[in-house]
């Protein structure tokens, strides 16, 4: 259970599924109670919106879902200029988002990545799945 404001980064394939599914509508209510603070990076909506326009999630949602999103991400959200040059996963074009919860002193980085999962913390931010992102959130 949660109790002060959780600042929490989500990668981008989570995004990608919380437009194609209902499942993570949990996370609404977190938001919009201000229990929950968004962080990101400009390499991280750069990221979600280029991954977002691929052909294969055309049928999923439309552009002006992924416009809506983005506003929420600008709402309930905390944009940091990254400055670490962290090197620690083993996948190079993840350690953006290792940056991103340096750089953001984040509690959690939520992920289904496997690269990342693998280290489980990185500074003060612990990486944890989606499944133990919910249970935290519930």
């Amino acid at each position: 259970m949660l109790r002060k404001k959780t600042r929490l980064i989500l990668d981008t394939n989570f995004w990608i599924s919380y437009l194609i599914t209902d499942k993570f509508r949990y996370l609404d209510v977190k938001i919009f109670d201000n229990t929950v603070q968004l962080v990101f990076s400009e390499e991280l909506i750069d990221e979600f919106i280029s991954v977002s326009q691929r052909e294969k999630f055309s049928r999923f949602f439309e552009k002006k879902d992924v416009e809506k999103l983005i506003e929420l991400f600008s709402t309930f959200g905390i944009l940091y200029k990254t400055i670490s040059e962290v090197t620690d996963c083993r996948d190079p074009k993840d350690n953006f988002l290792l940056n991103l919860a340096i750089d953001s002193n984040a509690d959690y980085l939520a992920t289904g990545d496997k690269d990342l999962l693998i280290l489980k913390q990185i500074g003060k931010t612990r990486i944890i799945t989606l499944y133990e992102l919910e249970l935290l959130l519930r």
